[in-house]
């Protein structure tokens, strides 16, 4: 089993690659700053930074979450997928 900043990693890249693939324009200038993973396991924060017309992205990303997660699967192994939770940047814990 991984460190939880080990897996979170793994999922933070694996998500920002399947983000890239869903070619959806208002995720065009739409970077994954982190993610964090609940202690359960159960709900992934997804932090992003929208460029341009944020609320319309973090639409997009709640629209997708199920493209996601089948990504998600096909890429990192886990036991139970998280929920996912798409969150601007700026609401990062410190």
């Amino acid at each position: 089993m991984y460190g939880k900043a080990h897996l979170e990693e793994k999922l933070l890249r694996a998500l920002a690659e399947a983000i890239r693939e869903l070619e959806d324009p208002r995720l065009f200038l739409l970077t994954v700053e982190s993610v964090r993973l609940s202690p359960d396991g159960r709900v992934l924060s997804v932090y992003v930074e929208a460029f341009q017309e944020e609320e319309r992205a973090l639409e997009a990303l709640r629209h997708a979450q199920g493209r996601l997660l089948s990504a998600l699967a096909r890429r990192v192994r886990l036991r139970r997928l998280p929920r996912l939770e798409f969150l601007p940047w700026r609401a990062s814990p410190a």
